[in-house]
């Protein structure tokens, strides 16, 4: 019985999904995502268990029935968390025609299992036998109506991870496109195609590439998984290419030998080929894992002591500012970044299509509520020429209204395509709304209540405004990394936001009771402004007092570079 084609193919499965699903739980537990990969994974190995199990000489008839109903639930189990996987895929967003389609498989399922479970009574006429000499669940042509309702349940299945695949939120939606089509392709021609053979009561149509298919797929679906693991984590996991197409071939030429040619009564190449294969991937998953470990380490260590060493003091005191309940957060201090639904979205041409979109996104931004018009966006991000040219208008324009569209669906991936959910388009102007969160303007409204508190004597609750605000301030400013908006529109702004930053530290140094702490607020002034004479003079005082000759030297160090800079022609 070990030569069977579906016993076969199970014993090629259940390793590789039970391996899977430990390094799903392993790699990240508290992960809704996780839970649907592993209840895949667990239905799948509930599946093939059982198809190892049925093949076995001796089964009874009864012990049969109750190992085929058990085999169903495995397949439900895999339905409902594929259900699940596309619910996350996209936010926990389905559209009205999707939701009625999950309507449809969970009462297919909900009707489906107590009439399985009917089957497994003593006094149940079995009339239907397999080639196998096993009673079958289903019995066509009496129960066409029961195979018909599973063919188009899995059809909508299919049809739901295509449409999840389309309208999913970046980056997942780009990782989607590329491997849910396949899967959904070999899921379709296996399992549908068995469901069709079975309606046309061919019931002994021998080997069909049900299980192969099926096999492949799963492969597919665990290189899904390592790509959302790789947007999510930033490891790398190398793609084998000509190495997998060896080794499929390998594995493919040792099952048709042990078809073939079954000497021993149970399969010999193929356990070797995937003995190989799970080797060979396993060597090289760790080996991916152990090299962002150490990538990650020198991340933090940072560089060798080429540069002279800081002085030991206490950082500054700050209060972290709590995540901002809103669905859509842009940070301007540092490099762009922005965060849509708790999700951060990352700076790659798969999302943006262009670092001119996230330009686009800042300059809306600065603005804030003075808005800005068509003409001022294309004079910033598309200067004309020397000369007019009407036909260098007329593609800046087009331009123009390219890369809002693509700001928009970047914003918004779910809504209709030009919707205003979150960039306004009122009197000829564009705004960013203002339930959306941006980092500046949170810092420029606690700096103004912290001006406004502390001038109507409220010191406390003015420097605690303070230190919200100054939290918020990275330390490379505004838009470092900013090349298209023009330097005349983005450096005062820069300055400006510099300068309120540098006064916010000023109050909170100044007003600092603790020793250590106020340390650390005036070495971020003086690292700031080097020149500043008060925190020269606080800092040269406060590492007199303790003896810290390093700590003297680095503030002359810092002073005397900043005045050679200022002499310098």
């Amino acid at each position: 019985m070990a030569a069977n084609p579906p016993f076969l193919f199970s014993l090629l499965a259940l390793p590789l999904l039970a391996g899977m699903g430990m390094f799903v739980v392993l790699r990240r537990p508290r992960q809704p995502l996780t839970w649907t990969y592993v209840g895949v994974m667990a239905g799948l190995v509930v599946f093939y268990l059982v198809d190892v199990i049925l093949y076995q000489p001796g089964i009874t008839v009864q012990s049969g029935l109750v190992w085929q109903f058990i085999q169903n639930q495995g397949a439900y189990l895999v339905i409902v968390s594929a259900l699940a996987a596309n619910f996350l895929f996209r936010d926990r967003r389905l559209q009205t025609w999707e939701w009625a389609v999950v309507g449809f498989i969970a009462v297919r399922m909900a009707v489906d299992i107590p009439w399985l479970a009917g089957h497994l009574s003593a006094g149940y006429d079995h009339t239907c036998l397999t080639v196998h000499g096993l009673p079958r669940l289903t019995c066509p042509p009496e129960d066409r109506l029961a195979i018909a309702t599973g063919a188009v349940s899995g059809a909508c299945v299919a049809v739901l991870f295509i449409s999840t695949a389309l309208n999913a939120a970046e980056p997942r939606r780009h990782i989607l496109r590329r491997y849910i089509l396949w899967i959904v392709l070999l899921l379709a021609v296996g399992g549908l195609g068995l469901q069709l053979l079975t309606l046309a009561g061919q019931v002994d149509f021998g080997l069909i590439p049900t299980q192969p298919t099926t096999w492949f797929a799963i492969l597919i679906g665990i290189r899904l998984l390592l790509a959302l693991e790789e947007e999510a984590t930033g490891v790398r996991f190398p793609t084998l290419g000509w190495r997998i197409l060896v080794w499929f071939v390998m594995l493919l030429t040792a099952v048709v030998v042990d078809l073939s040619w079954n000497w021993l009564g149970v399969p010999v190449w193929t356990p070797m080929a995937l003995a190989v294969g799970i080797a060979g991937s396993g060597a090289l998953l760790i080996n991916s894992l152990i090299h962002h470990a150490a990538s990650t380490q020198e991340t933090r260590a940072g560089p060798s002591s080429a540069t002279p060493s800081q002085p030991p003091v206490d950082p500054a005191p700050s209060v972290a500012a709590p995540p901002p309940p809103k669905p859509l957060c842009i940070y301007l201090f540092g490099p762009l970044r922005m965060v849509r639904d708790g999700e951060v979205l990352p700076n790659t041409a798969e999302v943006w299509r262009s670092a001119k979109t996230r330009s686009l996104l800042a300059l809306l931004a600065l603005r804030h509520k003075a808005g800005v018009t068509q003409v001022e966006i294309i004079d910033a991000l598309w200067p004309p020429g020397s000369e007019l040219d009407v036909e260098a208008e007329r593609n800046s324009s087009s331009a123009f209204r390219s890369y809002l569209s693509t700001l928009r669906r970047v914003l918004d991936p779910i809504g209709p395509r030009g919707n205003d959910r979150w960039i306004a388009h009122e009197a000829e102007r564009y705004f960013l709304r203002s339930d959306v969160w941006v980092d500046v303007w949170e810092f420029e409204a606690l700096a103004d209540e912290a001006e406004a508190r502390l001038a109507q004597g409220r010191q406390a609750d003015g420097l605690a405004s303070w230190r919200q605000a100054v939290a918020l301030y990275q330390a490379e400013g505004l838009l470092p990394d900013e090349v298209y908006l023009p330097a005349p529109l983005l450096e005062p702004a820069r300055e400006n936001l510099r300068q309120r930053w540098l006064s916010g530290l000023h109050r909170l140094a100044q007003a600092e009771q603790d020793h250590a702490r106020a340390a650390g607020l005036w070495e971020a002034i003086h690292q700031a402004e080097p020149l500043n004479e008060a925190a020269c003079h606080w800092l040269t005082e406060h590492y007199r007092s303790q003896g810290n000759r390093n700590g003297l030297r680095m503030v002359l160090q810092r002073r005397r570079m900043a005045e050679s800079e200022m002499d310098l022609p």
